[in-house]
């Protein structure tokens, strides 16, 4: 056996160990120090799934909330064009353009029993003139009756009434005596008024001296015709859509 000193077997004893920890280092150097990549991949790949997911879920209920948003678009169309349909028949009934029922007063009102309309040259307290005629529209108009008609003729705001001769003209038709005065509205409030002495003074006085000859009765039930006058357009004006 060869005679080896001391230094020689601490200089191969120093050689190992520098091999031995070159060749642990290598191994660890080859060896994956930590799985964080791997799971940055797993947590994008859920992440991705859940967006997915989301969307679907999302793209569903856009879907149902445009169903609705159809639906109640639907309701509101049919609600503004039956508002609308409700909103033209009343305009119809303010102007008389559509036939009026209910509760009211019939009045009739007539000449003198001893007096002739047809002799033009009759000028009397004891023939019913127009003026009486407006009067009674006035009051009953004070008293709120929401329609009115003479012999059938339906009395609206413009309605003339007026006479010619002994003739008197409603809506430039040609009535005679006896004028039968329909009014719709509360017969409570409307018969008082009729009654009021201080109402109608000129006419109450004629009542009263049998000039002329006067009743008055209330009913549940009453029709008025539309009216079928001339209306007057002559100040209307067509509304510009455009928008300044």
């Amino acid at each position: 056996m060869p005679n080896f000193s001391w230094r020689t077997y601490l200089a191969f004893v120093i050689t190992g160990i520098f091999i031995g920890l070159l060749v642990t280092a290598q191994v660890r150097s080859s060896m994956p120090t930590s799985s964080f990549i791997y799971d940055q991949l797993t947590v994008q790949k859920d992440l991705i799934r859940d967006y997915i997911d989301d969307q679907a879920l999302l793209k569903s209920k856009i879907v149902t909330l445009r169903g609705k948003i159809d639906e109640n678009q639907a309701k509101i169309r049919q609600s503004t064009e039956k508002n609308n349909l409700e909103t033209l028949k009343q305009l119809k009934a303010d102007v008389g353009l559509e036939t009026a029922k209910g509760a009211g007063v019939r009045i009739n009102l007539t000449d003198g029993m001893f007096v002739n309309r047809e002799n033009i040259e009759t000028v009397d307290q004891s023939l019913v003139q127009a003026s009486d005629l407006r009067d009674i529209i006035n009051l009953l108009r004070t008293a709120k009756a929401t329609a009115i008609a003479i012999n059938d003729q339906r009395v609206i705001a413009s309605t003339p009434i007026s006479s010619v001769g002994n003739t008197i003209m409603v809506n430039n038709y040609h009535l005679l005596p006896p004028f039968n005065i329909v009014a719709l509205g509360d017969p409570e409030l409307i018969m008082p008024r009729l009654a009021d002495p201080q109402a109608l003074p000129d006419l109450q006085k004629r009542i009263k001296e049998l000039k002329i000859q006067f009743s008055a009765a209330s009913s549940d039930s009453l029709n008025i015709p539309v009216y079928n006058g001339n209306l007057t357009v002559s100040l209307l004006q067509v509304a510009s859509t455009q928008t300044p």
